[in-house]
């Protein structure tokens, strides 16, 4: 294979017919639509949509878990496919030769992904990368630095510290720092701990080669400052796409039944167990819940669909992101009982977008967009029976429900535009 020159680090900002530049990005990610729909993909539908729609050249790359008769080319031992969604153009690509868990959910290196990035690459001449998340994309970060060419990372999880992404210990508990990886040797015995102290060492050198480094919550943003302390670290916060948004007008009346819900991942983490907890209690037989998403955690799928055969909850299965106005049209409260170190949760957005109070455990960068008995309520973490107090609470006054309500209409929800302005701010300071 002959061997490709690296690119100068210089963006040539092509003219536009109506004034002003484009520029071409290429984002990259874990996954994406039509396949996964959780907050990052979300995060990049938006934000690449936006940029697009502001006459820029932008495009997702991928990995996908698609059979291998979805992917229509072949580029040494990678198999590929180009399509859009959204209008968005997407490459997703998957191995040939599965190359085993390690490297598709906790290395940061794939070295048989290195001749199909060179070529992706070299194709499409991306001014920028923007990492939305390195699972899986470790490598063409490695030749991005390689090539020259200037990236930007934005942080969603702490993947780039923990090889399992979720800072959290194999006994359940949230992690209080890496410490260089050392940490991990008495956490998380499981992982290997020089394969961590190695993969450490790369995450350091692609943070700091990074153009700049970006949290959507002060809280991830200081979390990373902790460990990486020359790491300097811009907080955008994330933004609403107000079209799919449908305000939630109900105003309450007394002994009104409340319907409470979740939309989210079905995962530990998540703690939809203590949400299930609390609801399975006596004190809250009079409200229904209802339960949006899905997992591949098939012992905690049982849990969940046994808790179901209560009367008052309700399986709803995935759902569509343009949908989401819709659900929380017809609910009352959404709840989201988190156990582990949240960055700040788009759901939480969207929530009160739609005008929706929300219940929320007081971890990570939630604390930051939901103020106590203001715009929703706050428990502590993992703790189903200070949980099961507000619910009670609410359901025997569903009427405090109108003062938050109020509350949240009084609040400015950041706009996509907002939010893309902001980051392409940062793409045209690398001309400068």
């Amino acid at each position: 294979m002959n061997t490709l020159k690296p690119k100068l680090p210089i963006i040539i900002l092509v003219e536009k017919s109506k004034g002003g530049f484009t520029i071409k990005i290429l984002y990259l990610i874990h996954q994406f639509f039509p396949e996964t729909y959780t907050g990052t993909e979300n995060f990049l539908l938006n934000l690449s949509g936006q940029v697009k729609t502001n006459g820029h050249d932008v495009k997702v790359i991928t990995h996908s878990f698609q059979p291998d008769s979805y992917f229509e080319q072949i580029y040494e031992n990678i198999m590929y496919k180009e399509f859009l969604y959204n209008d968005i153009p997407i490459i997703a690509y998957k191995h040939i030769n599965d190359p085993g868990p390690q490297t598709l959910y906790q290395s940061l290196e794939d070295t048989e992904l290195t001749g199909f990035a060179n070529m992706i690459f070299q194709k499409e001449q991306p001014d920028i990368i923007h990492v939305a998340h390195p699972i899986r994309m470790g490598e063409f970060i490695k030749v991005s630095i390689n090539r020259n060419i200037p990236y930007f990372i934005t942080l969603t999880d702490f993947f780039f510290m923990c090889p399992k992404g979720i800072f959290m210990t194999s006994a359940g508990s949230p992690c209080l720092g890496a410490k260089q990886g050392d940490a991990c040797r008495t956490l998380c015995p499981e992982i290997n701990n020089e394969f961590v102290k190695y993969r450490y060492n790369q995450s350091k050198n692609m943070l700091l080669s990074a153009k700049k480094v970006i949290a959507p919550s002060f809280f991830l943003a200081k979390m990373f400052q902790k460990e990486f302390p020359e790491l300097d670290i811009k907080v955008i916060n994330y933004g609403i796409n107000k079209e799919k948004c449908i305000q939630n007008n109900t105003v309450y009346t007394k002994d009104q039944r409340l319907t409470f819900c979740y939309a989210g991942s079905h995962y530990y983490h998540k703690g939809l167990h203590v949400l299930i907890k609390a609801f399975l209690s006596p004190k809250v037989e009079k409200a229904k819940l209802k339960i949006y998403g899905s997992g591949n955690d098939e012992s905690y799928n049982n849990m969940i669909r046994e808790s179901s055969k209560n009367g008052n909850i309700e399986l709803c299965g995935v759902y569509d992101e343009m949908d989401v106005g819709k659900i929380f049209s017809g609910v009352d409260v959404l709840i989201v009982p988190s156990i582990w170190h949240e960055n700040c949760p788009f759901v939480v957005y969207e929530a009160l977008a739609c005008g929706l109070p929300v219940i929320a455990s007081d971890v990570g960068g939630i604390t930051e967009i939901i103020d106590d008995c203001r715009n929703g309520f706050i428990f502590p973490r993992s703790n189903s029976e200070k949980l099961t107090k507000i619910l009670r609470k609410l359901i025997k006054e569903p009427k405090l429900l109108n003062r938050i309500k109020n509350n949240i209409k009084n609040e400015k929800v950041r706009t996509v535009q907002e939010e893309a302005n902001e980051y392409f701010n940062l793409y045209q300071s690398m001309n400068n």
